[in-house]
């Protein structure tokens, strides 16, 4: 066997990690960058509809307010159209701009600035226009767009960004009720009483919730990124381990199965399966015509192992080497691994009987059960999940002694006592097989239980093609 030359090479292994870890990096980046234009475009058709709710809520509600008492809220009025025309502006440019093509990350950065500076613009003419102090900031409509323009933005998945606004808002806030006068007590013993709402434990308790808001985003958005990045993580793992290990088994390596990392033993049904005379078979077949027909022989085999909950633990050369009851034992693995068999031999006889090939395929098959290591060995670059020991060691044999008894399926009497098919099966020898001791039990079919398996046998061709 070739010495694995990366074995307990260090700078390998950091050469391996080093990639993995680039290529999750690279899948985490280009999924924020089609998320980033996707979440922008959502964005702009949210303040479009910040703008209409803000005509529709305001602007209408002042013209029945003026209808039915004759008050007018000019100002008022006035402000919400900045508001409402202001958003619906920076809604469709942001619309306009969130496409691949013209997308720019320092976009983000440029329409979180209009926001915010919308909102601010307003609050301060809503309550400077009035001649109110600092401490009437809470009482402006358009301050509580705040924690909404902060929800929206946290859908940028964007902490920095968003920790930007937070900032900005929170100075702008505090900018504007110093420069309007923000007292410590609005007239104590003026009646009512409610303008103390405004004094200042109280705007600084409003304006802590909305800090403590914005942190929540901001947060949200973090736990997001670590969940994407490990889902990220988690899928180019198993992307990795399904380009070594069976599809039945990598699952069970990614979701941390340790028993089979570190190997285990257990009771397994073992199948060998190889083709007769490929060598010969070769030498009349062009390389893609050999290569179409190997793909299409793997292909009816693994139909088949699936049809019968067994898996192919790998292909070698022109056969395969076949599990049933691994990684889970059930009592009935000698059944259907015996029943595969009788399945691949009507398989491969209708397959000869459709005439494709200008010669029959002739194989042989070999059955044991018995106790063997099962877990997976190499370094990350070449993994393999490998079964070991005496029992492979037997189905290996007992496919090869197909050839002497001229038989398509030989199985061991402990694969045979174990189904429920004794009657199906016909005792042909007991003998140490090559490189034992101890004799084996062998069996064979009944020509009865698998139709057609004399052709196999004798290799009687199709005429034709």
């Amino acid at each position: 066997m070739r010495p694995d030359l990366h074995a307990n090479d260090p700078s390998h292994e950091t050469f391996v990690n080093t990639s993995e870890r680039s290529l999750e990096g690279d899948l985490v980046a280009s999924l924020m960058r089609r998320h980033e234009v996707a979440a922008e475009r959502l964005i702009g058709w949210l303040r479009v509809a910040i703008g209409i709710c803000i005509f529709v809520t305001v602007i209408a509600a002042d013209n029945m307010l003026r209808h039915w008492t004759g008050v007018s809220l000019d100002l008022f009025e006035r402000n919400a159209w900045i508001a409402s025309l202001g958003f619906l502006a920076v809604g469709a440019c942001s619309i306009v701009l969130a496409v691949p093509q013209r997308w720019h990350h320092g976009f983000a950065y440029l329409f979180m600035v209009l926001d915010i500076g919308l909102v601010l613009v307003i609050a301060y003419l809503a309550v400077g226009e009035r001649e109110l102090p600092g401490n009437a900031l809470p009482s402006a409509p358009i301050s509580w767009a705040a924690p909404l323009v902060l929800a929206v933005g946290a859908l940028r998945y964007d902490v920095k960004v968003q920790l930007c606004a937070i900032a900005l808002l929170a100075f702008g806030f505090a900018g504007i009720a110093i420069g309007l006068g923000h007292s410590m007590v609005v007239d104590p013993g003026m009646a009512p009483a409610w303008p103390q709402l405004f004094s200042m434990p109280v705007n600084v308790m409003r304006f802590t919730l909305l800090l403590l808001a914005g942190a929540a985003t901001a947060f949200g958005i973090i736990r997001s990124r670590r969940l994407l990045s490990s889902a990220v993580k988690d899928a180019v793992g198993r992307a990795s381990l399904s380009r070594f290990l069976p599809a039945e088994i990598a699952p069970r390596v990614a979701a941390g199965d340790i028993d089979l990392r570190r190997g285990r033993r257990q009771r397994a049904v073992i199948v060998f399966v190889d083709i007769r005379d490929s060598t010969g078979m070769a030498e009349g077949m062009d390389p893609e015509r050999l290569s179409q027909f190997f793909t299409a022989f793997r292909t009816r085999i693994l139909g088949c192992v699936r049809r019968h909950r067994g898996f192919v633990d790998k292909f070698i050369g022109d056969g395969a080497l076949i599990l049933f009851g691994v990684p889970d034992e059930d009592g009935d693995d000698p059944a259907r691994a015996l029943a595969f068999a009788h399945d691949l031999v009507r398989i491969v006889e209708a397959w000869n009987a459709s005439r494709e090939l200008p010669h029959s395929v002739r194989i042989g098959i070999g059955i044991h059960v018995g106790e063997v290591f099962c877990g997976i060995v190499g370094d990350d670059e070449r993994m393999e999940f490998t079964v070991l020991g005496d029992a492979v060691n037997v189905a290996s044999r007992l496919e090869q002694a197909t050839k002497r008894y001229g038989e398509v399926i030989l199985a061991s009497g402990a694969v045979v006592e174990g189904s429920s098919e004794r009657g199906a099966w016909r005792e042909i020898a007991s003998e140490p097989l090559a490189g034992r001791k101890e004799p084996i039990t062998i069996f064979a079919p009944t020509a009865s239980s698998v139709p057609g398996i004399d052709k196999i046998v004798s290799g009687a061709s199709p005429t034709g093609l």
